[in-house]
């Protein structure tokens, strides 16, 4: 599930995002297809907090940046022009990955100031 919400005012946007986890090799592997973000660690959990870390540091960047709806839309997100708080994700991509090694799949929600 990939979603941006406005707060109304079109002065914070809430994205919720799908994050797969799998296993490759010895890590775990959190990754977001809508984003193409990932991070890693030695166990799921391990790799959800990496996730936080680099969505964290996604986010700030974007946000200092004031690049937030370009980088959407080099990802393939579709943005309405009369309402920039609007936006289509990209389509699912099909993943390869082998059976047995996805451990699970979350939705990330984040609050961001519109810039």
């Amino acid at each position: 599930m990939n979603i941006i919400k406005t707060d109304g005012n079109d002065k914070v946007l809430e994205l919720t995002l799908s994050v797969l986890v799998f296993q490759q090799g010895d890590f775990y592997v959190a990754y977001c297809p809508s984003l193409e973000l990932s991070s890693y660690g030695e166990t799921v959990q391990d790799a959800k907090e990496a996730f936080d870390e680099a969505m964290n540091s996604y986010i700030e960047d974007c946000h200092a940046n004031g690049t937030l709806q370009q980088d959407l839309v080099q990802h393939g997100w579709k943005l309405n022009i009369m309402n920039q708080a609007h936006a289509e994700p990209p389509p699912m991509i099909n993943l390869d990955i082998p059976s047995g090694l996805l451990r699970t799949q979350y939705n990330e929600t984040r609050r961001v100031a519109v810039c």
